[in-house]
């Protein structure tokens, strides 16, 4: 049997592992496996909004395809630079903190994780029932509690189901995007086309727009080798972080480019009314169908993830337990938040990720690529489980750097719920997570130092058991 057949007939089995560590025999999946489990979480109403919202502030169609190929870019570089880690140390993501913040300090990020992941499903959950009642005209509360049953369902059984969800939506909509993209060019670019702005205001709403762009691709970077770990330790480098790349910035920019052009021909309406004036009757059927059933596995991988980093600070619950308990609570928060003012809330939500997601980040990197070497110079991987090891405690250094760099950018930040004098006195742009991105990577890589433990490492590739590791951390 290969190993291709083995992922899917052990689909439909629950997943035996939490956080431990991933042993080599364990190992499984193929390097294109990074291309459908990028792609087909953002086949979804989210990007196509958020594609458009340079239209309506009058950015007109050529500021936002720029500002959306540039975020993807970036934000996408991001979450594959992470992406690349997890064969490396057969880990999820968070856990992998453990090294830079220590073992208690990394409460602080896993938490916040919990915090974005939970956000992250209550949104895919309200834009995926508001697709289908678009579509079916049914109330929008009982497709919210169904969009949220499913999800949490495929989250429940695991990586391999997520794995496998995720290919039979990313080479469906790779067809239907390319039939609705026709469509939508035939119907051309409406008035909101041409930019109604010069000068200063062109520049800071192409700057929102960024920004807007930027923090959602980027914001899946803390999930990155959640979706890795399992692959063998020696795949290649470039292949994981090719794959990576290409699903994601191919994903997010051709939904964000798609929303913006239909956008502008009702550039002061709302996306799906755009679609009804862009598709012939059948073909928005079939895309409002699929845009409700592709939050599916939007939702299922953050409700995977959530387990992951709540196992990660220690969440006293099962993996399975955690998936249900997210699941109720963000069905709960979409039914009260699904309202007409979504759209600004959300980008105010995307905003405040940014602010500890891109020191975090930061920190990963330089502890990752630039103290361990990519994985050469890690102490053995049990150090990662144990509270009182080498890895044990707080580590300062790394949680300091994060905590220096998010108060660093305070006066940077831009939002409508706060703006700090930099921030105003630069009219409304918010450069804050730039700036928190470089003072924590740069006073992480000045302050960190190696542990005596870690003078002793393992070879890259050789196969680590967690003997010592805390049943939490194995649970299912």
């Amino acid at each position: 049997m290969s190993t291709e057949e083995s992922v899917e007939n052990k689909a439909l089995r629950v997943e035996s592992h939490g956080i431990d560590h991933i042993d080599e025999h364990r190992r499984h999946g193929r390097p294109l496996d990074q291309f459908t489990i990028r792609f087909s979480p953002v086949i979804y109403l989210a990007p196509i909004v958020l594609g458009g919202a340079g239209i309506p502030l009058g950015l007109g169609l050529t500021g936002s395809v720029t500002a959306i190929l540039l975020g993807n870019v970036l934000g996408a570089l991001c979450t594959s630079l992470c992406a690349v880690m997890g064969p490396r140390l057969g880990m999820p993501q968070l856990t992998m903190g453990r090294s830079a913040f220590g073992y208690r300090g990394n409460y602080v990020p896993a938490a916040l994780t919990s915090l974005l992941c939970l956000g992250y499903f209550t949104v895919g959950t309200i834009l995926g029932a508001k697709s289908l009642a678009s579509l079916t005209h049914l109330p929008y509360v009982p497709l919210a509690v169904v969009v949220a049953a499913a999800s949490v369902l495929i989250a429940v059984f695991g990586h391999n189901l997520l794995h496998v969800f995720g290919r039979w939506v990313t080479w469906f909509s790779l067809v239907l995007l390319a039939v609705v993209t026709v469509f939508v060019l035939k119907a051309g670019a409406g008035p909101g086309a041409a930019g109604r702005l010069s000068g200063g205001g062109y520049w800071l709403a192409w700057l929102l727009e960024f920004t807007i762009v930027f923090s959602y691709t980027m914001s899946w970077a803390p999930y990155a080798s959640d979706y890795s770990r399992y692959l063998p330790a020696t795949t290649r480098f470039r292949a994981v972080f090719g794959w990576s790349f290409l699903g994601l910035f191919l994903g997010t920019t051709w939904m964000m480019a798609v929303g913006a052009l239909v956008l502008t021909l009702l550039p002061d309406g709302e996306a799906l009314d755009a679609f009804r004036v862009a598709l012939p009757g059948s073909l928005l059927t079939i895309t409002l169908l699929t845009f409700g059933v592709a939050a599916l596995p939007h939702n299922a991988v953050n409700l995977y993830s959530n387990a992951m980093t709540c196992l990660t600070w220690n969440f006293p619950v099962r993996r399975t337990g955690t998936v249900l308990i997210a699941g109720v609570l963000g069905c709960v928060l979409s039914v009260l938040l699904g309202g007409p003012n979504f759209v600004d809330a959300f980008e105010a939500f995307l905003f405040l990720l940014t602010y500890f997601v891109m020191p975090w980040l930061a920190i990963i990197c330089v502890d990752f690529y630039g103290k361990h070497g990519g994985e050469r110079r890690y102490a053995s991987t049990d150090a990662f489980y144990h509270p009182t090891g080498p890895l044990g405690g707080v580590r300062w250094a790394g949680l300091g750097s994060f905590l220096v760099g998010i108060v660093t950018s305070v006066p940077f930040m831009a939002t409508n719920l706060y703006t700090g004098p930099i921030g105003h006195a630069l009219g409304g742009a918010d450069l804050s997570y730039f700036v928190s991105f470089v003072v924590a990577g740069l006073l992480y890589a000045l302050t960190s130092r190696p542990d005596p433990a870690e003078d002793e490492t393992v070879p890259a590739v050789t196969p680590v058991r967690d003997q010592q590791r805390r049943p939490s951390d194995a649970s299912s």
